[in-house]
């Protein structure tokens, strides 16, 4: 017969038992979704809640969306693999496939075409209009960027000769700049316009849209770091929001992106020219 103070003990040990590993990992790590800094980092966070709200109550595991404070030290996150799961620029999508080794998941149904965009009191100009003044755009590295400066050569201008280029932090922050009246017009992500507050949408009118090459406005990855099922497991998680969910049907509209469907290396590939320009601007950059 055991004895009692033998069953008391096991019963103590059971109870300060740690759960086994397996099972306390699965209920208790969470992820962060990096987004790239294209907006305000508040703006981004309070897009984004729907997702997390949802992934969270799907995955049963906490979710963080976060940012940087610039796109090179994105970049540099990403090159280290230190985020999780990254919503990311089409040329840096490439550079973070081929490069960093991040799995490619979803795009966007709809492209980003870069546009041109005036104060909304303000007359209709050409792009040689633009001859002598200043125009704001993104961050240099942003992919709408370089389209923005291939915009300006194809229309005959030399960018930082006939028109001065003047790079912000962000779209938001180009396009209130316009809002000020201290550039003549800006050249940013009809996609990011979109997300944009109305307060600022409501200011501001798009007076040419490139479409020549449109590309993905994002792209999601996720992390080599992460096992395939957890990756796999995410991006069903987010496909459903974004297909099924009320919530994410709204919220793929209200970005303009129509919805999410799967990417490979094959549409990544395309965005090779871009990929290899990011890399020079980024080696460039003090």
């Amino acid at each position: 017969m055991r004895h009692p103070i033998n069953i008391y003990i096991l019963a103590i040990t059971l109870l300060v038992l740690p759960p086994s590993s397996s099972w306390a990992e699965e209920k208790s790590a969470g992820f962060e979704i990096a987004i790239a800094p294209f907006l305000p980092v508040k703006t981004l966070v309070q897009n984004y809640a729907p997702l997390r709200d949802y992934l969270q109550n799907r995955l049963h595991q906490p979710v963080t969306i976060i940012s940087a404070t610039d796109y090179k030290t994105y970049y540099k996150h990403i090159e280290k693999r230190e985020y999780a799961i990254i919503i990311t620029t089409a040329s840096s999508a490439y550079l973070a496939w081929t490069e960093s080794g991040y799995i490619p998941l979803l795009r966007p149904v709809i492209n980003t075409s870069p546009v041109l965009v005036i104060r909304k009191d303000h007359p209709d100009l050409q792009l040689n209009d633009l001859r002598g003044k200043a125009l704001a755009m993104s961050d240099a590295t942003a992919i709408v960027s370089m389209q923005g400066e291939q915009i300006l050569r194809e229309a005959g201008l030399k960018p930082g000769h006939d028109v001065t280029i003047k790079n912000m932090q962000n779209h938001a922050v180009a396009v209130n700049h316009v809002i000020a009246g201290e550039v003549a017009a800006a050249i940013v992500s009809d996609r990011a316009i979109q997300q944009m507050p109305a307060s600022i949408r409501d200011k501001i009118k798009i007076i040419y849209t490139w479409d020549k090459i449109a590309a993905p406005g994002i792209v999601y990855l996720g992390s080599p770091n992460l096992p395939r099922e957890k990756l796999e497991q995410i991006k069903i998680a987010i496909l459903e929001f974004a297909q099924q969910s009320t919530e994410g049907i709204k919220l793929m509209n209200n970005m303009g992106y129509g919805g999410l469907v799967p990417v490979g290396g094959d549409e990544l590939r395309l965005l090779q020219p871009y990929g290899v320009l990011l890399k020079k601007a980024i080696a460039s950059e003090p």
